[in-house]
C-alpha cells in the first residue's frame, strides 16, 4: 500500500468519507434527540394557550395534578373554571379601577322594623345598661323627656336609669322606613304604655341605625311628644319646686283628713299604694285608701330623688321612708 503513493492517497479518501458520514449520522440523532425533549409529546401545541407553535420554546412545569392534557386545560377554560394554583390570581391593568363596598351587611325593611323590637326587649329589661349599649359608640340621643342632648354611653344610661322605673313598653303605630349604604332609618309615630302608672303616650320617633361592630345600632334617636296634643303650656319648674311638692302631700298626709290627701291627685290620677294590691284611678277609690292610711299617722321624708321636667309634666323618683 505504502509503495504506490495514488493507493495511499485513495485510502486516506475513503476513511475521511467513512469518518464523515458517522459524524452527520450521529449529529443527526443528537439533533432529533433534543426536539423530542424540549416539545415533548405534545411539542406542536403550547402547554397554557394551546396555539400551534411555529419555533422552538422551553417547557413550562407544571406542578403533578394540576393539568393533565392541554385538552383538559381547554375544557376548563371553556367552563371559566380556574385551576387552583391560579384560583386566588387575577389580572389587574393599570386603568383598572378596584371599590370595596361600605356596606358590611345587607338589611331588609322587615329587619330593620325588628331593630325596634331588639330596643323595646332591652326596655323589658329593666336595665339601662342593656338599653344603653343598644346605641352606636358615636350616637346621639334627643330624648321625649329630657332637655340635654345624650352622646355617649354614660350619659344615655343615665338618661334610662330614670325612664325604666315607668316600665315603659312600646309599640310603632305607623313608621317610614329608608335604606341606604351602610345605614338604615326608621321615622314615624310610636306609643308607650307606663307599666309602673298605666300611663299611654304617644309620640313622635326617628332612628338612624348603622352597622357598627358586626351589628346594627342606633346611631340617632330623636323623641317627641306629639304637639298638637299640648293645649297649653305651664309655667316652668325648678327641681327644688319638684321636691317641694312632696312637701306639699306630705302636709296633707299630716292632717289626717284623706279628702285633704285625695285632693293633691290629679283627675286622671294613679295610685298603686304601698298597702294595698288594688290600684286606685279615681278621686274616691284614691280617698278610700287613706281613709285607713292616715290613722297611721304617717310622715315621710325622701332618702334619695331623680327629677325629670318636661312640657306640663315633672317626675320625681326614688327611695323614701
Amino acid at each position: 500500500l505504502f509503495e504506490s503513493p495514488s493507493l495511499l492517497c485513495n485510502y486516506f479518501l475513503t476513511q475521511q468519507h467513512i469518518t464523515y458520514n458517522i459524524i452527520m449520522k450521529i449529529a443527526s440523532l443528537a439533533l432529533v434527540g433534543v426536539v423530542a425533549l424540549s416539545n415533548g409529546p405534545t411539542s406542536s401545541v403550547d402547554a397554557f394557550t394551546g396555539v400551534s407553535r411555529s419555533t422552538f420554546a422551553p417547557r413550562v412545569l407544571v406542578p403533578a395534578g394540576e393539568f393533565s392534557t392541554t385538552t383538559a386545560l381547554a375544557g376548563r377554560r371553556r367552563k371559566g373554571k380556574k385551576s387552583g394554583l391560579f384560583k386566588k390570581l387575577r389580572r389587574v391593568n393599570a386603568n383598572d379601577r378596584v371599590t370595596t363596598s361600605t356596606t358590611s351587611k345587607n338589611i331588609s325593611p322587615e329587619e330593620v322594623r325588628s331593630l325596634f323590637s331588639l330596643w323595646n326587649n332591652a326596655l323589658a329589661t329593666g336595665d339601662s345598661r342593656i338599653v344603653a349599649k343598644r346605641y352606636a359608640k358615636e350616637s346621639i340621643l334627643l330624648p321625649t323627656v329630657s332637655d340635654v342632648p345624650r352622646t355617649d354611653y354614660e350619659s344615655i344610661k343615665d338618661y334610662f336609669d330614670a325612664f325604666l322605673l315607668k316600665e315603659p313598653q312600646g309599640k310603632i303605630l305607623e313608621g317610614d322606613i329608608r335604606i341606604g349604604d351602610g345605614w338604615a332609618q326608621d321615622a314615624g309615630i310610636y306609643e308607650f304604655t307606663m307599666g309602673a302608672t298605666g300611663d299611654v303616650v304617644k309620640a313622635r320617633y326617628t332612628y338612624t341605625y348603622v352597622y357598627d361592630n358586626n351589628q346594627w345600632k342606633i346611631a340617632h334617636h330623636h323623641s317627641s311628644i306629639m304637639p298638637e296634643s299640648i293645649t297649653t303650656v305651664a309655667a316652668s319648674i325648678t327641681e327644688e319646686e319638684v321636691r317641694g311638692l312632696f312637701q306639699l302631700w306630705n302636709g296633707a298626709l299630716d292632717t289626717l283628713d284623706s279628702s285633704a290627701v285625695a285632693d293633691r291627685y290629679a283627675k286622671n290620677g294613679v295610685l298603686l299604694p304601698t298597702v294595698s294590691d288594688i290600684p286606685r284611678t279615681d278621686y274616691d277609690s284614691i280617698k278610700d285608701y287613706f281613709d285607713s292610711f292616715v290613722q297611721m299617722k304617717p310622715q315621710g321624708k325622701i332618702l334619695e330623688s331623680n327629677v325629670m321636667i318636661g312640657t306640663n309634666w315633672c317626675q320625681d323618683a326614688g327611695i323614701y321612708e
